[in-house]
């Protein structure tokens, strides 16, 4: 599907283990605000450290732990805004109102991909749909509250998703800034060269 919403979204990349594809990371974001009508809001997702993220999660929410994703929304809703799947088109505003943040700590995402054995940008995904529901109103404190958020969490990931034919559309989003090691090619042996015996020649008669 293509990306081309009109959301302002700007992405910080302050844990340089990995490598943030920022235009393909700003696409994903300011389509997710266009499906839930906030395309005329702005949005911030920043990449962090697990101390960077254990520091935030300690200081607003008294876990003195990382977390995987954190969102700081600007505006209390009344209710939570709904997924649309044919949201009107929207233009470029000029000053946008700050919807809010999404702050990421890209090891905790990583560890969460390995665990649902899935790939690392699939998670990034998810985590910044997660985020901007927190940031339109939804929560998952309650019962009532979680289902109806992953639900909405669904529905924005069905439109990500690609198929047989085309690609995910967070497919290289985010990366890993390791260098893989160079894997090492066995060395071949050669076959030992065969010791040749030399053949007996008949002597020849010789001549004064």
């Amino acid at each position: 599907m293509p990306l081309n919403s009109t959301a302002s979204v700007h992405v910080m990349n302050n844990y340089r283990s990995y490598k943030v594809n920022r235009k393909l990371v700003t696409a994903l974001a300011a389509e997710i605000c266009r499906r839930l009508r906030v395309a005329h809001y702005e949005v911030c997702v920043q990449f962090v450290s697990p101390k960077a993220m254990q520091a935030l999660n300690a200081q607003y929410r008294d876990k003195n732990q990382s977390t995987d994703v954190l969102a700081f929304p600007q505006y209390k809703w009344k209710r939570a805004l709904k997924f649309q799947d044919h949201p009107p088109s929207t233009r470029p505003i000029l000053n946008p109102l700050p919807l809010g943040d999404i702050v990421i700590s890209t090891d905790d995402a990583a560890a969460n991909a390995k665990l649902s054995k899935h790939q690392l940008d699939k998670e990034i995904c998810f985590l910044i749909i997660h985020g901007v529901l927190h940031l339109v109103g939804h929560d998952h404190k309650k019962s009532e509250e979680k289902k109806r958020m992953f639900s909405e969490q669904k529905k924005l990931m069905r439109i990500f998703s690609g198929d047989k034919v085309k690609k995910p559309a967070w497919d290289g989003c985010v990366k890993s800034s390791a260098k893989k090691p160079a894997v090492k090619k066995p060395a071949v042996k050669k076959p030992a060269a065969k010791k040749s015996t030399p053949k007996k020649t008949a002597k020849k008669a010789r001549t004064k």
